[in-house]
């Protein structure tokens, strides 16, 4: 199992179509001077999706990944403003819903803490394309008090910051899907490999988050975990981290802004949370030096929920540099690359980077509480 570093909840009513609205011509660029036009862009999302929903037909790929992509359909349709990307996208998350429910009809007796906080990933999004499983939901809650915060988040958030010592698995275990109660001596072992503290923290923020979301704990709640954001801070820059290191901040970063603006479903105001919305601004650009188009787009989408559009000159680099790069089959990332993972979830991120939203919750935090505790104040 694999928690992914996007997602989340809205109600199934939101997939219902838009009203129309006055829209530019396809034909037209997409700012003066572009060289790229709305019908570019809007034929780029649609290969981006068609790509990932082919992989997500594979059983294979469906039994390891099945939350993920199911997360990745139902709120493309739930947040986009295109009305006919939302119909499009929502056919694909129905039918992903249905085989997701087969597939997991109920909570297997051996499940451990991560089994559990996959299918909590996964039951919010079949949840929302309806009908509710309250049965699983109560089995779930069942299972998830039998495991501890640090389970769960590796660490318990209620009484101590971000650890730096959480063993890594190695190749070995990462392979076989080796849980963290269960690896091999070489990986728990003091010599071992050690996880980077803000993968730690992004990992712990996908799962308070979701579980509070979902209504079944998963170690804690989002405002415990995002209390320690402070003591991240501030941010290491670019140049001053080796590539593994940035993108570990860099992940950290959209993932506080997603879990707080409900996963593209609100937009924030860049007050609320300065020291994120400055690192975003100020190594947008980096993800093009670096040919990283899973980053940019979710440096895309986030900044877009501060509030940036295409008027924006940052914004403009990264939708065209998304753009180009496109690969001819409709993925972003390694065409090489054997890891389905990291062909499906690229282009996830990229189609999120050029997405026009909706943001239908306005403008709020996802959990009030939660953007008062990262903000220091009690409460």
């Amino acid at each position: 199992m694999r928690l992914s570093r996007r997602t989340f909840l809205l109600a199934p009513a939101m997939l219902a179509p838009l009203p129309a609205w006055a829209k530019p011509a396809p034909s037209a660029p997409l700012w003066e001077g572009a060289r790229y036009t709305h019908a570019d862009k809007a034929r780029a999302i649609r290969r981006g999706l068609d790509f990932i929903y082919r992989t997500a037909k594979d059983e294979k790929n469906y039994a390891e990944y099945g939350s993920d992509y199911l997360w990745c359909f139902y709120t493309i349709a739930a947040t986009t403003s295109d009305p006919h990307l939302k119909a499009y996208a929502g056919k694909m998350a129905r039918e992903r819903a249905r085989a997701w429910r087969r597939i997991h009809p109920r909570v297997p007796n051996d499940a451990d803490a991560e089994d559990i906080a996959d299918l909590v990933f996964g039951a919010l999004a079949a949840d929302a394309m309806g009908p509710r499983d309250e049965r699983l939901k109560r089995d779930l809650a069942q299972a998830a008090r039998q495991f501890t915060p640090r389970e769960f988040l590796k660490f318990d958030p209620a009484t101590e910051p971000i650890p730096t010592e959480v063993p890594e698995a190695c190749n070995w275990c990462r392979n076989n899907n080796t849980g963290s109660s269960v690896r091999c001596r070489k990986c728990m072992s003091e010599s071992g490999p050690r996880m980077d503290p803000y993968d730690v923290l992004t990992d712990a923020v996908i799962a308070a988050y979701s579980g509070e979301r979902y209504g079944v704990l998963l170690g804690a709640r989002l405002a415990d975990v995002l209390k320690w954001v402070p003591s991240m801070r501030p941010y290491p820059k670019f140049e001053q981290a080796t590539r593994e290191q940035y993108e570990a901040v860099a992940y950290a970063v959209t993932h506080i802004v997603y879990a707080l603006n409900d996963y593209t479903f609100s937009k924030l105001k860049p007050e609320w949370l300065p020291d994120e919305y400055e690192f975003l601004l100020a190594h947008l650009e980096q993800n093009i030096a670096t040919n990283d188009a899973e980053t940019m787009g979710e440096f895309l989408d986030t900044l877009m929920s501060f509030g940036l559009t295409t008027a924006h000159p940052l914004v403009r680099k990264g939708v065209d540099y998304l753009l180009s790069v496109q690969n001819p089959d409709g993925s972003w990332g390694d065409v090489a690359d054997p890891d389905i993972y990291k062909r499906y979830h690229p282009t996830w991120t990229s189609v999120n980077g050029l997405m026009d939203y909706a943001f239908p919750k306005g403008e709020a935090p996802s959990f009030p509480p939660a953007l008062r505790a990262i903000q220091g104040a009690a409460g």
